[in-house]
């Protein structure tokens, strides 16, 4: 309310005679009959306003958590493309000092060849973070005993390969 009552004293002002407008009629009425419809208009666009301030918090707020879930996603393709040859792939960003954004092209697609140089340059310096494989052990899961090697006996079974 009182920001209608604000804009209609700035009308007021705005048309009165001091400025040296005297086209208008003073005293009759049509000053105030003008201002209190552009009041209700006035209120009508405040609220009009109001109305795309919130849909613009809306939109921002969800462009801020889709930005972070992008950012959770290009984070988690780096650290994949790292755990092939890193036992944890965390460390590439702890490490190397770089940022996120120091894996991703122009385009915001993530460097593949940044992340291999980088994984490289770190398994120089400390190859104990080298993912270790898994030992085969022959006795676990084949009956305690590893497969026998065939040998043909005659040129028969040679000739049957």
């Amino acid at each position: 309310m009182s920001e209608d009552t604000n804009e209609n004293t700035t009308l007021t002002d705005a048309v009165s005679p001091a400025d040296g407008r005297t086209d208008l009629p003073e005293g009759d009425g049509a000053v105030e009959q003008e201002n209190s419809s552009e009041g209700h208009s006035g209120s009508k666009l405040h609220r009009e306003a109001a109305g795309y301030r919130v849909k613009l918090r809306e939109t921002e707020a969800e462009r801020d958590a889709l930005a972070e879930r992008l950012q959770r996603m290009q984070r988690a393709e780096i650290e994949r493309l790292a755990s092939d040859a890193l036992s944890h792939p965390a460390d590439l960003f702890s490490l190397s000092g770089n940022e996120l954004a120091d894996y991703l092209t122009e385009d915001g697609d993530v460097d593949a060849e940044k992340v291999a140089a980088d994984v490289a340059a770190i398994l120089a310096e400390r190859p104990g973070l080298r993912k270790q494989i898994p030992g085969y052990d022959p006795s676990q899961g084949r009956g305690g005993r590893p497969p026998a090697k065939r040998e043909p006996k005659s040129l028969g079974d040679v000739i049957r390969f």
